[in-house]
């Protein structure tokens, strides 16, 4: 067999490369886990030997991998051993009631029931369930609903028992407890209070845990995500190891990007690691920098995020802000101005996570630093009618402005933040296109962008956002094998369409590792 004889040709195919140098092709020839040629139809002779595996696309179309640029893998596999509770699944309290009286039929009362992903603006009632709904369907098994943003969570009477939350318990600078009008007793609504509600619920057990490790994977190869960036603010040293764990077990295939909190950069640089230490299964990304998450105070002192970013970026991290409002973008815009004047070494590619409302006036100055905004369309889709009740109408033009990101120079990386809402990228792309919520109302019509625009974004930039452009992102010769086949063609189809593009085949290092 000579050196240029492929392993695996895929043929027949609607190619889109996302190389500006490729633009489209019709046969694509792997060796290994790398892309040998891409090509016509007329090419493939030279690369096919009687040991090649071939696959006809009939047409289809082949893109490369997603790559999801900011997500939470392990929090996203413990919520898959969660009762579903989201706005798909049950439309009323009385439908989550029955979840969860279903799923504690046959199980111990010292078990734990936990369920999530509840949304209240999308029940009938309108409002969070209670202390009082959830003891009536599960009154003898502590349990926990948790709210689809995260930062919202109802206990039972027996799980306020046990996280030890009563009428005497005091609100805290990281949350505060929901009461009786009358009585001042808790009514089960915890806001905040995270590491006093995790305290108290066991975490799952290591069996659990794989196996939401497993179905999470399931997941992302069936929506055709070949890399996932985790940017949990709290990962430190000991998720590092257990990421190797389960990478080297192959629980999880997907390629992962591993970001760090900004508090264990220190002890990751005493390790001789810092962003790009590892390999193509598993890196090192950037450090995120959240003080709002890690200290419960919405607005840290500028001092303290500025020693944070410093520390950080001198340990050799890139930095990625957790910026969720104009007050921690211009917060985080002002640290990366501190560094510039506090540090010769050259701050690269810093990212903005999240950036969801960003102002005209502020977008000059990221591309000032050449900052990457890691952000999520699709949230318009899931949240359009919360921003239109909540957001005052000149904030809403501020919303996710994909549209003059590109026009200045800004990169941006489309991404999901599972399990907060669904890694489906396919809603992402759809917002992004269209800028439509799930009611069909349109946000900031003005922002929205062409497809393949929107599939740069969930592909090529986000393996530029983590330093890795030159090896995934595009369907280039010498990169790595990742890729997948869908049903339609989304820069060609009705955008009403995208929602229902499904993933055909996924394939990671040259392997098919899911089939639709």
């Amino acid at each position: 067999m000579s050196d240029n004889s492929a392993d695996l040709i895929i043929h027949n195919a609607n190619i889109i490369t996302l190389d500006p140098k490729i633009r489209s092709a019709e046969m694509i020839a792997i060796k290994g886990n790398t892309i040998l040629a891409v090509g016509g139809k007329d090419d493939m002779s030279r690369f096919k030997s009687s040991n090649t595996k071939m696959i006809d696309c009939e047409g289809q179309t082949v893109i490369p991998g997603f790559n999801d640029a900011h997500c939470h893998p392990i929090p996203f596999a413990i919520t898959m051993r969660y009762v579903d509770s989201s706005p798909s699944k049950v439309k009323s309290i009385a439908e989550i009631q029955v979840r969860l009286h279903q799923h504690s039929e046959g199980i111990s009362s010292s078990k734990w029931i936990r369920a999530a992903k509840y949304n209240e603006t999308q029940l009938v009632e309108k409002r969070h369930p209670t202390r009082k709904d959830l003891d009536e369907a599960t009154p003898n098994n502590p349990t926990i609903l948790v709210h689809d943003s995260g930062k919202i969570c109802v206990l039972n009477s027996l799980a306020l028992k046990l996280v030890r939350i009563t009428k005497n318990t005091s609100d805290r600078p990281d949350g505060h407890i929901g009461r009786n009008d009358k009585t001042g007793e808790p009514d089960g609504i915890i806001y905040g209070r995270n590491e006093q509600v995790e305290k108290g619920v066991p975490p799952l057990d290591e069996e659990e845990l794989r196996q939401g490790i497993r179905m999470a994977n399931h997941d992302y190869l069936s929506h055709g995500i070949t890399s996932v960036q985790d940017t949990t603010w709290s990962n430190s040293l000991r998720h590092w190891k257990y990421f190797k764990e389960i990478k080297e077990s192959g629980i999880l295939t997907p390629r992962v990007t591993m970001f760090i909190g900004s508090d264990a950069s220190e002890d990751f640089q005493k390790s001789g690691l810092n962003t790009g230490s590892g390999d193509s299964q598993l890196r090192l990304g950037g450090a995120k920098i959240a003080l709002d998450e890690s200290t419960g105070n919405d607005h840290p002192p500028q001092e303290e995020l500025n020693r944070h970013a410093l520390q950080a970026h001198r340990a050799g991290f890139q930095l990625a802000f957790h910026v969720n409002d104009i007050y921690s973008l211009n917060t985080a815009l002002t640290a990366l101005q501190f560094i510039v004047r506090n540090d010769p070494k050259p701050c690269s590619r810093p990212r903005l996570e999240h950036c969801a409302f960003c102002p005209p006036e502020f977008i000059p100055k990221l591309k000032t630093f050449q900052a990457i905004v890691a952000t999520q369309p699709s949230f318009l889709y899931y949240l359009g009618e919360t921003y239109r009740r909540d957001v005052p109408a000149q904030q809403r033009e501020w919303l996710y402005p994909l549209k003059s990101f590109q026009d200045q120079g800004v990169r941006t990386a489309i991404s999901s933040d599972s399990p907060l809402f669904p890694c489906n990228p396919f809603t992402g792309l759809y917002a992004a296109i269209t800028r439509k919520d799930r009611t069909g109302y349109v946000v900031t019509s003005q922002e929205s962008i062409f497809p393949l625009d929107a599939l740069a974004a969930y592909t090529i930039w986000p393996a530029y956002a983590s330093f890795e452009e030159t090896s995934k992102g595009s369907l280039t010769p010498g990169k790595l094998a990742d890729l997948i086949v869908l049903s339609d063609d989304i820069t060609k189809i009705e955008p009403e369409e995208i929602l229902n593009t499904r993933v055909v085949l996924t394939i990671i290092d040259g392997k098919v590792v899911w089939e639709g």
